[in-house]
């Protein structure tokens, strides 16, 4: 009988292998976390930045642009712009900007706000008050009882201090710098008197005792709110590592006005600024304890709103780099300052620092570029709205950072859920949440706050969360 098999060689040809088996499933550890609805933290009040489109000493041309308002209004979503109120130039020490230079910019910024229905905060820091209301001042640190102050040469840099002779002239230029916003439509929502108080610096800089900045704001506050009872006043926009810290906490600004009565009344928001000198990122695991001593020893027993009014040096990178955080670790603390500090908002320092170059560590983007700070920032600013209400969170896993909101006005619900370590598969539950959500991601690759789809929850579901990433969650539609 003659076989059918093809000769080769004298020999048949054997079958093909048989296909490898597929690799077995990836099961990702699991992650649960819980929303408590019934239990309610602070409310929040929005998130910014301070400044322009480009550096305020940079050319007029250069600080607005219709495209760049659309984008950090609509894309980024910023609720609250944080600007300097600038005094007045004098021979030989000029100032970076004045109102006709800042004008175009508030304006713009409002106009792109109203056709969004966006209810921006315009809020307003003095980085120094004009020359012939200061005087000189020598000090070392808040509590210094040998400080002295007293008449001399002064300009608005390097430091001095406000002439305490002078509280009813400092109020009436704040006052007429308030009235130039409300002349442009916009009622200022705060003011902060004096920025970083405890700083003598080369630009524009004011400096006080805690003594003296009780008596400043005692002496000015109520002359303010006479003419604009609604403007909030917020401070001492000093450290939160010297307000926050267990060797610190006791002897700096937010401890001198809860230790006087008439300051703590006319206080309305307690600021801090993310640094550690003024210049450095205060970044990373202690933020946890400073913003829990921060909330403990003032905001609650004060009764007071905690606001973080400035921060940068964070590199546009995901993770760190060059020995400074990048837009990972942004996330994680702001996180902390929501989580710990029931912090009710987030001010960056310059949103933007021209159109071309790298984004720096000081700026969100360049223009309308952007990068990982600016989708991390997005992951909160966006869809986390004015008025949505912090609830309680819990999740098994040292290692994922949640934080959630409802925001009964709009209807809204918000998770933001950051994963610091491997991948995860994540179940969420909890009375009283819809269980449809938009997923919106950011990761170390190409998603950039980007709609990743449709996530379902369930008792017994779980999705699939990428390592070293952010997830907003969002239902009842459009936050903005």
């Amino acid at each position: 009988m003659l076989s059918c098999s093809k000769k080769t060689g004298g020999g048949t040809t054997p079958p093909p292998p048989p296909p490898p088996p597929p690799p077995p499933a990836v099961v990702l550890p699991k992650v649960n976390i819980t929303v408590d609805k019934a239990v309610k933290y602070q409310t929040i009040d929005g998130f910014g930045f301070f400044g322009a489109a480009d550096v305020w000493w940079a050319g007029a041309g250069g600080l607005w642009n219709d495209a760049w308002g659309e984008k950090v209004i609509s894309d980024l979503g910023i609720t609250i712009w944080r600007n300097e109120m600038y005094p007045p130039s004098t021979p030989g020490v000029m100032q970076d900007a004045d109102w006709n230079k800042q004008k175009p910019v508030v304006e713009g910024l409002k106009a792109k706000a109203d056709k969004y229905n966006v209810n921006l905060k315009f809020i307003a820091t003095v980085w120094s008050p004009p020359a012939d209301l200061k005087w000189l001042a020598t000090m070392t640190w808040a509590g210094d009882a040998a400080a002295t102050r007293g008449p001399g040469a002064v300009s608005t840099k390097n430091g001095g201090t406000l002439n305490p002779n002078k509280y009813p002239e400092y109020a009436a230029w704040l006052n007429e710098n308030i009235l130039l916003y409300k002349n442009s439509g916009i009622n200022l929502y705060a003011l902060s008197l004096q920025n970083e108080l405890m700083f003598s610096q080369s630009f524009n800089s004011c400096i006080y005792t805690s003594a003296w900045y009780n008596e400043m704001v005692n002496g000015v506050v109520p002359k303010v709110k006479t003419a604009y009872p609604n403007v909030k006043i917020f401070g001492a926009e000093h450290m939160l590592d010297m307000e926050g810290k267990d060797i610190n906490w006791p002897y700096f600004y937010h401890a001198g006005i809860k230790k006087d009565a008439t300051t703590t009344s006319n206080i309305d928001i307690l600021a801090v600024h993310g640094y550690s000198d003024g210049v450095a990122a205060s970044s990373g695991s202690e933020l946890a304890k400073m913003w829990t001593n921060h909330s403990a020893q003032f905001t609650t027993p004060m009764n007071k709103p905690a606001w973080m009014t400035e921060t940068s040096g964070y590199n546009d990178t995901w993770e760190a780099s060059a020995g400074k955080p990048g837009a990972l670790s942004l996330a994680m603390d702001m996180h902390s300052g929501l989580f710990f500090g029931n912090m009710s908002a987030w001010v960056w320092w310059q949103g933007s620092g021209g159109a071309t170059g790298n984004i720096s560590e000081y700026e969100l983007m360049k223009g309308t570029i952007t990068g990982k700070k600016y989708s991390a920032s997005k992951q909160f600013y966006r869809y986390i709205r004015p008025g949505a209400v912090r609830v309680k969170t819990a999740v098994d896993n040292a290692e994922v950072f949640v934080t959630a909101y409802e925001n009964t006005a709009k209807a809204t619900h918000t998770i933001v859920i950051i994963n610091s370590g491997e991948a995860r598969s994540i179940n969420i539950q909890g009375s009283g949440l819809p269980t449809a959500y938009k997923m919106y991601r950011t990761t170390a690759a190409s998603d950039n706050c980007v709609l990743i789809g449709d996530v379902t929850l369930s008792a017994a579901g779980y999705f699939d969360m990428p390592a070293k990433s952010i997830i907003t969650l969002q239902a009842g539609g459009d936050a903005l």
